[in-house]
């Protein structure tokens, strides 16, 4: 079966679940609505009126599932950008944590000994 006439038999089969659906609805299951805001909904008490909306229906395209090319590409792309965030993570580590933990220590080290200079040398 093509998708053309697969397409068609879904709008069909809709259609007809619809239009049961609003001859099976009981006055009494119908919401509590106020008064000035009943007007508009007189079409639908109207049977030409529902026939012709659940004619001008626009039923969008079904959505097809992915194919086997596509799932495998979404896993290699998930797989890519999880090792991106993961090199990331390593570079910062290495700048916040090692770099300048290292030039923090060397920089006190350096000003420590640079003051016992100093106090030795007076």
């Amino acid at each position: 079966m093509t998708d053309k006439n697969l397409e068609a038999l879904i709008v069909k089969i809709v259609k007809k679940v619809i239009r049961k659906e609003i001859k099976n609805q009981n006055q009494d299951n119908l919401p509590i609505v106020l008064a000035d805001s009943n007007s508009p909904l007189d079409n639908w008490q109207n049977a030409n009126a529902t026939e012709e909306l659940i004619d001008d229906l626009e039923i969008s395209p079904y959505t097809r599932l992915p194919d086997k090319e596509d799932i495998e590409l979404e896993r290699k792309l998930r797989e890519l950008k999880f090792k991106q965030e993961l090199r990331k993570d390593w570079i910062s580590f290495l700048v916040k944590d090692v770099i300048v933990y290292s030039a923090t220590t060397i920089f006190i080290f350096t000003l420590a000994g640079f003051y016992l200079f100093r106090i030795r040398s007076h």
